[in-house]
């Protein structure tokens, strides 16, 4: 059986891609709506919260994983293991407010991925309650729950200088 593409099918595909970590442009998904029909809007929504679902948990496995395994300097280590996780953060950020989505699932999809970072910025907080003051200020100075500046856009010259020809 041959399938058609189509918004399913597209839909589909990049959930599948984000669902296991691949970041792939989204640009030509259409907007989930009603002018899908109800039934593949209905399963396109089931794919969208199973794709959010395995991502946050790769997420947060990866995070554990990687605290696990700190070695060397401990806060250097640590810092670093936080910026990595505040880093993979970002691509579900982003889906979250996928302008291609219904305005209640973004707002839905955001309140479950920050109550996950909340979650996991507390146990954070309390597990190094007790550790060394450096090791508290990484990670008060790392929270999870700040995303990251971005990145500076191409062509735009950092602010407080200029070019003297």
């Amino acid at each position: 059986m041959r399938h058609v593409p189509g918004p399913y099918a597209d839909w589909r595909a990049w959930l599948d891609a984000f669902g296991e970590g691949t970041d792939l442009p989204s640009d030509h998904l259409a907007p989930i709506g009603e002018q899908m029909g109800p039934h593949v809007q209905e399963r396109v929504l089931r794919h969208v919260a199973e794709a959010f679902a395995r991502r946050q948990r790769r997420w947060a496995e990866t995070f554990q994983r990687d605290l696990g395994a700190l070695s060397g300097d401990p806060v250097h280590a640590l810092a670093a293991t936080l910026a990595s996780a505040r880093a993979r953060l970002a691509p579900l950020r982003r889906f979250c407010v996928s302008p291609a989505m219904p305005p209640a699932l973004r707002d839905e999809l955001t309140s479950a991925l920050n109550d996950t970072v909340r979650s996991s910025q507390q146990s954070l907080d309390d597990s190094v309650r007790h550790a060394p003051i450096a090791l508290q200020a990484v990670v008060r100075e790392n929270r999870l729950t700040t995303a990251p500046p971005p990145p500076p856009s191409p062509g735009r010259q950092s602010p407080g200088r200029r070019v003297i020809i």
